[in-house]
């Protein structure tokens, strides 16, 4: 499956912040083994840098910046991309221009805990709570 995964995923596991733990691992292993094919862009690596550096030293940031680069292939935007979100009717411009690359490049799903990324979901290119994509992955 092709998977966009958004900061808060990232940083969830990273930083291992969120509740249900278990389902985050349990993605990123599903990542490291081939089942998940994940993709981020350069804005997703740079605001999760960011927010790594608040909690990590720099060291570690750098060695969780490496292994990003290791298991997500980067998606490149353009202008288009940015008008095309512009363009939609969504309040979280940053929201909608992952929108617009993921759909220009056929990504299967995206995966976030932004309640509001949640909303631009459709049929198209559902956008996934991490809970959700677990149940959508096939079994062993």
């Amino acid at each position: 499956m092709k998977i966009f995964f958004d900061v808060n995923v990232i940083l969830d596991f990273f930083l291992e912040r969120n509740p249900k733990q278990e389902i985050i691992n349990q993605i990123f292993k599903n990542l490291e083994s081939g089942k998940i094919h994940g993709y981020i862009s350069i804005s997703v690596i740079q605001t999760s840098i960011y927010y790594l550096l608040q909690a990590k030293d720099f060291k570690t940031t750098k060695d969780i910046a490496r292994i990003c680069c290791q298991i997500f292939d980067f998606l490149d935007g353009d202008k288009m991309d940015v008008i095309n979100a512009i363009e939609m009717d969504h309040l979280d411009i940053e929201d909608s221009i992952h929108y617009s690359i993921c759909k220009y490049h056929q990504i299967e799903a995206i995966i976030t805990s932004d309640k509001d990324f949640l909303k631009l979901s459709n049929n198209y290119l559902p956008v996934l709570t991490p809970e959700e994509l677990v149940r959508r992955l096939p079994s062993d």
